[in-house]
């Protein structure tokens, strides 16, 4: 096992995926100084709060990351671009004096790759739309690879709003099939017979 740091957020990264991130906080500064003194990683988890309970609460599973590049933002924020690499479990955590939490990790295997069908092809395309419209989500990829099912499920868990138990639920998977399945019941199918 493994000790990483964590950065709980309301969104996620999966491997593969790219996501810019704000640095404001004193204890995610220094998450960033230190990962950056090592080999530039460290773990995001989805975290969420609701009304019933306000400390909220930080799913076992999470991504890898990398550091890929910095820059300093307008408002005076760190901003740091970051990539996934692999996934995690923890089930050992400890937070420090400043709120920065580590966990012992099991690594988990990436999901591999997988033809996208021609039934599930509309999900892709769809993906496509969403990328020509928010050029700034496909300005993070130099490459896509929108025939692939692995790669195409995970960056729609990056971006569709998944309740907390269902993206745990399709996170512990071992391969794309359960979220094609639940992509197929969630985007879009208008274009799904057109070619």
């Amino acid at each position: 096992m493994s000790e990483i740091m964590l950065f709980p957020l309301g969104s996620v990264v999966l491997p593969e995926g790219k996501m810019r991130l704000r640095i404001f906080e004193p204890r995610y500064k220094r998450l960033v100084t230190d990962a950056s003194k090592g080999d530039g990683t460290f773990g995001i988890c989805l975290f969420e709060r609701s009304k019933g309970n306000l400390r909220g609460k930080l799913s076992s599973w999470g991504t890898l990351v990398k550091i890929v590049d910095f820059e300093s933002l307008e408002d005076g924020f760190l901003g740091v671009t970051v990539v996934g690499i692999r996934r995690f479990e923890f089930n050992n955590l400890r937070i420090e004096a400043d709120g920065l939490r580590f966990a012992h990790v099991s690594w988990l295997p990436c999901w591999e790759e997988r033809a996208i069908t021609d039934e599930q092809n509309y999900i892709s395309l769809q993906l496509q739309r969403v990328y020509a419209q928010f050029p700034q989500i496909a300005q993070l990829y130099q490459q896509c690879f929108f025939d692939d099912a692995s790669w195409v499920s995970q960056r729609w868990l990056e971006l569709l709003p998944v309740d907390f138990q269902q993206f745990e639920y399709l996170l512990h998977q071992q391969d794309c099939l359960e979220t094609m399945r639940f992509l197929d019941l969630t985007i879009d199918r208008s274009d799904r017979f057109r070619h």
